[in-house]
């Protein structure tokens, strides 16, 4: 094999482009080699291999061992022929060092295990920089320019200072919709240091991503002076947001939601219109839930912190607005305060015989009072007014020909039985389609990592001439919420 110190002017190349430690390909080349005789002769050789760092020379030898008796060639050699070879002063015991010929064959298989190897060590390396690099920004927001989509169609590809991130269909808010070329903005959900399809965890649809960008948008709680307490969201549709004031003398909810609503609604208009009620953190749990369920009145909760469970029970007039279409608006409330509730009307609880305990935020004579009953009126007046074209979704929404009321016990009972269960089962399933997807990148990955292998280390060959003579042959080879104006109108009485 010719040797020159062309070989070290490529691997410096190599490291430069590739930003990783000149002695990792170096490694990697000695590996290869050791690998390639391993597989070409005997998996038990011992074999050692020497670079020349500063003549670019590669010298690969077979460890043997100096036996009276030999048992096995390619581990041991006879004292007789040890001294032939190698010099009278042999003595059994010793081991010496065969140099090892690179035949054609073995040179072309040492080539392609020298490839793979180096290849991976640059992937691992690369990926340890991306690690290093992006680490600090878990749990942050990050701006980056649309390049593209994979393959599948199924991510798309946004490059972040040079490094791509995949940013997946799941991950998307409804009618999120980008351009090569755009810019667009996403929540760090992690970053990871083995994950071959993107490293960095990005999502739109996260909580913190909410969070994070109330934080940019909102000067009191950016300095710390209104803390966001926890986040539940419904991506694209509504949210609700637990916050808490530090100072005495600033309101969290008027803060966040700004003159006239003008802060909440810059900041629904970058989650594609998703609604966002902001309400009242306390650490007192019953004092929470009753301001989690607003604008709904809660008359009576009886919390069960051993199951963590809550029975909530709200007036007759009002379960139809604490479900909401499909049981979203229970199911925020629900994912708020991190537990399983039970939602019950007056005169459900009174059939069950659970006891109305009259310890929530209404009183019996307010029940019945004309200013709430003419509320609750004017709410089931707007409901069933037909409501405006969706020009967005370019279709009519169908709220008009929807009877609140009608089927309701059903709706509850089901959203009763499912609540606890429809999280875990829709993860489940968001896994499943992502493992499926990964599976089929996966195998289209296998062929482009073969056809890499092939080729990426022709910096080396067509560089050096020292491996033409070991080259020259291998180089043939979701709907609706109940009612939007309900809990808008919630804030105007603010």
């Amino acid at each position: 094999m010719k040797n020159t110190a062309e070989i070290l002017e490529a691997l410096t190349q190599i490291a430069t482009e590739k930003e990783i430690d000149k002695e990792e390909v170096i490694e990697g080349i000695k590996e290869g080699f050791k690998k390639a005789y391993e597989r070409f002769f005997d998996p038990e050789a011992v074999t050692e291999v020497d670079f020349d760092e500063q003549t670019g020379a590669i010298k690969m030898f077979l460890l043997l061992k100096v036996v009276q008796k030999v048992d096995d060639d390619w581990l041991e050699i006879g004292i007789n022929e040890a001294k032939d070879e190698f010099g009278d002063n042999v003595a059994i015991g010793d081991v010496v060092k065969r140099p090892v010929e690179f035949e054609d064959e073995f040179s072309r298989l040492a080539v392609h295990q020298v490839r793979q190897i180096v290849q991976q060590k640059i992937r691992s390396s690369e990926r340890e920089r991306i690690y290093n690099k992006f680490i600090d920004k878990a749990h942050e927001l990050l701006t980056g320019k649309v390049v593209g989509m994979n393959d599948q169609g199924t991510a798309y590809l946004v490059d972040v200072d040079g490094v791509n991130a995949s940013l997946w269909n799941k991950k998307l808010i409804p009618d999120d919709e980008f351009e090569v070329g755009d810019f667009v903005t996403f929540y760090v959900e992690d970053v990871e240091k083995d994950n071959r399809f993107s490293q960095i965890q990005a999502s739109r649809t996260a909580p913190g991503f909410l969070k994070k960008i109330i934080e940019r948008e909102i000067p009191e709680v950016a300095d710390g002076t209104i803390e966001i307490m926890g986040v539940s969201r419904q991506p694209g549709v509504r949210a609700k947001v637990a916050a808490i004031s530090h100072d005495e003398n600033i309101e969290p909810i008027g803060s966040i939601v700004g003159p006239q609503g003008s802060r909440i609604t810059n900041i629904s208009n970058q989650l594609n219109g998703e609604k966002i009620d902001v309400v009242e953190w306390n650490e007192d749990i019953n004092k929470f839930i009753m301001n989690a369920m607003a604008p709904v009145r809660v008359v009576s909760v009886d919390v069960d912190e051993e199951n963590n469970e809550a029975d909530i029970i709200v007036p007759d007039e009002q379960l139809s607005l604490a479900i909401g279409r499909n049981g979203i608006a229970a199911r925020i409330v629900a994912n708020l305060l991190k537990m399983k509730i039970n939602i019950l009307s007056v005169s459900q609880a009174q059939e069950l015989g659970i006891p109305v305990q009259w310890n929530g935020n209404i009183t019996e004579e307010e029940l019945t009072s004309k200013d709430f009953l003419d509320a609750t009126n004017r709410r089931k007046n707007k409901t069933n007014q037909p409501s405006k074209p969706n020009f967005k979704n370019n279709k009519t929404s169908q709220r008009a020909n929807y009877d609140p009321i009608a089927d309701l016990e059903q709706e509850l009972e089901r959203f009763q039985a499912e609540l606890a269960k429809e999280n875990e089962t829709h993860e489940q399933k968001q896994e499943q389609k992502f493992a499926q997807e990964q599976v089929n990148h996966e195998e289209e990955k296998i062929e482009e990592d073969i056809k890499e292998v092939e080729t990426n280390l022709d910096e080396i060959q067509e560089n050096l001439k020292a491996f033409e003579e070991i080259t020259s042959d291998d180089e043939e080879d979701e709907d609706e919420d109940f009612d939007d104006e309900d809990f808008d109108s919630y804030y105007d009485e603010k």
